[in-house]
């Protein structure tokens, strides 16, 4: 009773796995590379156009050549971080290896209420990729998302510890951070601090994303100003261009008006602008986010007393986002990007990307299109609406439990006679 029990569970565990990684591997856009003339690095450009169509971090994005081999690739922003030097420490309150969870869980308190943009992790040597999740909280209880699945790779060293470096998070000031380490090998992590830097400055390298549409409306003492694209977009850096007296000063509240961030059950992503700014004649009325995705924003203006000002333009910038990696002459390359539920490649490239020259040559995108998704292309065993899946998983446990229930009653029966 007990082989057949495990036949069918191994069967319909194969099922759900099968699925599963079915739906995983749709990737719903394409484009295609240029044709290079050498065979080195080079850096491919991710136009507003493919990255409007990624999720946070850019999980969702494969680069292969004409003989379907996937091609390793280092993501890469024009952005140089200044560091002064300063370093502070953030008291671990919670350092703790789930064994059955597979990952290494750490807490940590903000006590000074400190702005933090970057995280540094001293680690006992490991040289494996590791996935790391960053939550932050003020109270331990509501959690917001600031990096999720992020890989990294640890510094290679020879010593006995070596850093993992987070430098492109959201600028925050949370009380508390959690930190969720996944080794690639399922090993536990040993973490012995956590500290960030003060930057002295960021200069960056931006691309302008398509114009947003501007509806003002003025009431008694507030304007509303609404902002909408046609998609949503990425957003790095956001310009006003605004008529009003010779001096103004004006507190501003600014909220994200659509659906677009990706929410986990309890948690969601960290919402950077959720909060008051200034608008005001000295000022150079810029705004700088960081992996800020939004199709519609509203800005609420307070006038006070005074006559209303008059936004007449809103530019929005991204970040210029770029893959490098090794193309030859005489192969053909694609991307495919844009999938609900792809993670991010665990990659040997990144452990070398020190060798690499700062200085490369460009190949471009072009022809991008949506992908027509055919059992032919994706390759999978079973292809069928996602909304279809979980209800083929859910009958498939069912029939689990019944084939279990039936054979326990089969051999209490047996046993009995």
């Amino acid at each position: 009773m007990s082989i057949i029990l495990k036949k069918y569970t191994l069967l319909l565990i194969f099922i759900i796995f099968a699925e599963l990684s079915a739906v995983s591997q749709i990737f719903s856009n394409q484009a295609k590379i240029n044709n290079v003339d050498k065979a080195t690095y080079y850096k491919i450009f991710l136009s507003p156009e493919i990255t409007s169509q990624l999720h946070h971090g850019f999980p969702d994005i494969r680069l292969f050549d004409n003989k379907n081999n996937e091609i390793q690739y280092i993501l890469k922003q024009e952005k140089i971080i200044y560091d002064k030097g300063k370093q502070t420490k953030l008291k671990i309150l919670k350092n703790k290896y789930r064994k059955f969870k597979h990952f290494t869980e750490v807490i940590t308190e903000n006590t000074g209420n400190a702005e933090i943009s970057n995280l540094i992790f001293k680690v006992i040597n490991t040289h494996n990729p590791v996935f790391i999740k960053i939550s932050g909280s003020n109270d331990e209880k509501r959690w917001f998302i600031l990096r999720n699945n992020y890989p990294t790779v640890p510094d290679i060293s020879n010593a006995d510890t070596t850093e993992i470096k987070v430098m492109n998070l959201p600028r925050s000031s949370f009380k508390y951070y959690k930190i969720l380490f996944h080794d690639y090998d399922e090993k536990s992590i040993d973490i012995t601090d956590v500290y960030y830097h003060d930057l002295a400055d960021i200069r960056a390298e931006y691309v302008q994303l398509p114009k947003p549409r501007i509806i003002q409306k003025d009431t008694l003492n507030k304007s509303i100003v609404t902002i909408e694209f046609d998609e949503a977009q990425f957003i790095d850096m956001l310009t006003f261009g605004i008529h009003g007296p010779e001096f103004y000063l004006r507190k501003v509240h600014m909220q994200k008006k659509d659906t677009t961030s990706d929410y986990a059950p309890g948690e969601e992503f960290y919402d950077q602008m959720n909060k008051d700014f200034w608008f005001g004649s000295l000022k150079s009325n810029r705004i700088n986010l960081a992996d800020y995705k939004a199709k519609k924003i509203v800005f609420i203006v307070d006038n006070k007393d005074n006559q209303p000002l008059k936004i007449y333009k809103v530019n929005a910038y991204q970040l210029k986002n770029y893959l490098i990696a090794y193309l030859e002459p005489d192969k053909k390359y694609k991307l495919l990007f844009g999938s609900k539920s792809a993670n991010f490649p665990s990659y040997d490239l990144p452990y070398f990307k020190d060798t690499i020259p700062e200085i490369l040559p460009e190949a471009y995108v072009y022809n991008i299109r949506k992908r027509s998704i055919s059992a032919e292309k994706v390759k999978t065993i079973w292809n069928f609406p996602l909304k279809y899946l979980w209800l083929s998983v859910g009958v498939t446990a069912i029939i689990l439990i019944i084939v279990s229930v039936l054979l326990i009653k089969q051999y209490t029966e047996n046993k009995k006679s």
